[in-house]
């Protein structure tokens, strides 16, 4: 039986914490999110083990749906994708002057999702590995990359045909260079390997994502809220036993919610948005039927999705835990850096060692830490509306390009970096009105696809 006390919680902490408020600031800030947060925190968690890095992760990706839906709720902008129910509602309830009463139950609510879900993932667990090691880890692998590439290709973007596009784009620049599995040096008579041969080395990540994730998706946020105009102030006089009282009410909703976000959590790159989407609407006729929903703002239906919302992440990340496999954005960037510092992810690594319980504590721990930070930080969110787009923009901008340099410099080639992303920035405007997470995730499973496929092909058939 795993002793709690094991866990050397005041060794991890720091990377808790960190990942904990910069996780607060990522859902706070417009355009800036999950991914981009991860990329400006590299060198804080450069070099270090595998269980700090998604220690850190943990904290990143939870804490920002906690202050996404906060912005959500006060400014009528999603501070994340899966914030779009509190847009919804939320602001509906704001403006009726309970939005405070919205942020609060939102917030335990959350809390609820993340203790469901650590029950769920322990109860579902035994039935993976063991499935996993019935039909073999490469099939297994294989299905669920396919099924990861198909869903981002089909559920995302406004266009099929474009994604298909942007994902042959994506594996077009993960193939550049020398490939191990197979082995063959890609395209040697069109690509000019003898004029830059750091080429046959392949397209540092870093730039890449830099130039064709994080610059056309922050030219998008700058697009959309550079007119933004916040309406009223947000305001909180009730005591905390009014807030805990509210959320009682409905702790049905939350139930139903983390249900929903348990279940459809697992449902690779959509987890988090199926799972807040479905149990709101599920919610909202709920509502009707009983002729109790509200119009102006029903707080039931807000709580249900922001509840499903948190119970949907640590379902979601099993198949990286599991098979080494992304199903998000911020997933293939985590992992990426991982691999970078040499950490094999998979069961092996990860489930059938004390890093997964260690991982559990740290989730659970984070939530706590969330809520509570929760009530003392939403006070100064008025203080948002001081920002100016552009600001942020540049500033991200700036810091990102810095940290190019920075990255390049670690392996000796901060010119080769700083030139791959000079040469994809032109590449990176034109996919300011398109889905630039379709060719993000091409370019990181790419060599995972190749390499799965080959073995399975081998196994099988060889």
């Amino acid at each position: 039986m795993f002793d709690v006390m094991d866990f050397s919680i005041y060794e991890h902490l720091p990377y808790i914490i960190s990942g904990t408020l910069l996780g607060y600031i990522a859902g706070l800030i417009p355009g800036v999110g999950n991914t981009i947060m991860l990329l400006i925190s590299y060198p804080l968690i450069l070099n270090e083990s595998l269980l700090n890095m998604l220690l850190f992760y943990v904290a990143l990706i939870s804490v920002s749906q906690f202050s996404g839906s906060i912005v959500a709720t006060v400014f009528g902008v999603p501070g994340e994708s899966s914030s779009m129910p509190a847009v919804a509602e939320g602001k509906k309830l704001f403006m009726r002057g309970v939005g405070n009463f919205a942020i609060s139950n939102a917030a335990m609510g959350s809390v609820l999702g993340s203790f469901m879900t650590v029950g769920a993932v322990y109860l579902i667990l035994p039935w993976a590995l063991e499935l996993i090691k019935t039909y073999s880890s490469m099939g297994v692998k294989l299905s669920v990359l396919v099924l990861a590439t198909l869903s981002v290709i089909f559920m995302f973007g406004k266009s099929i045909r474009i994604n298909f596009m942007l994902f042959g784009m994506g594996i077009f620049l993960a193939l550049v260079g020398h490939n191990d599995i197979p082995w063959f040096v890609f395209l040697p008579q069109v690509i000019p390997y003898d004029t830059f041969p750091k080429l046959l080395g392949g397209l540092p990540l870093f730039p890449v994502i830099v130039s064709l994730y994080a610059f056309p998706l922050l030219l998008n946020s700058r697009e959309q809220f550079k007119n933004f105009d916040l309406q009223k102030n947000y305001v909180d006089n009730n005591p905390l036993g009014d807030h805990v009282r509210e959320f009682w009410k409905n702790i049905k909703s939350a139930l139903r919610g983390g249900s929903w976000g348990c279940i459809l959590g697992f449902i690779p790159h959509m987890g988090t948005i199926l799972g807040s989407t479905m149990s709101y609407v599920y919610e909202q006729r709920l509502g009707r039927r009983k002729k109790t929903f509200r119009k102006d703002g029903d707080i039931k239906s807000l709580v249900a999705a922001e509840t499903a919302n948190n119970s949907a992440i640590f379902t979601g990340i099993l198949p990286l835990l599991l098979l080494g496999i992304p199903t998000a954005s911020s997933e293939a960037l985590i992992l990426g850096f991982a691999e970078a510092n040499r950490h094999v992810v998979n069961f092996t690594t990860t489930i059938e060692t004390d890093l997964f319980h260690m991982l559990v504590i740290g989730f659970v721990i984070t939530n706590v830490m969330a809520l509570i930070l929760s009530w003392p930080a939403v006070r100064y969110v008025n203080i948002l509306t001081r920002i100016k787009m552009n600001h942020i923009f540049y500033l991200t901008l700036t810091i990102l390009v810095v940290l190019v340099y920075y990255t390049g410099s670690i392996e000796m080639d901060e010119w080769y970096f700083i030139s791959v992303m000079v040469a994809l920035l032109p590449l990176g405007y034109l996919l300011r009105h398109t889905e630039p997470l379709v060719l993000l995730v091409a370019f990181l499973l790419s060599e995972k696809i190749m390499s799965s496929t080959v073995a399975f092909y081998q196994i099988h058939f060889g």
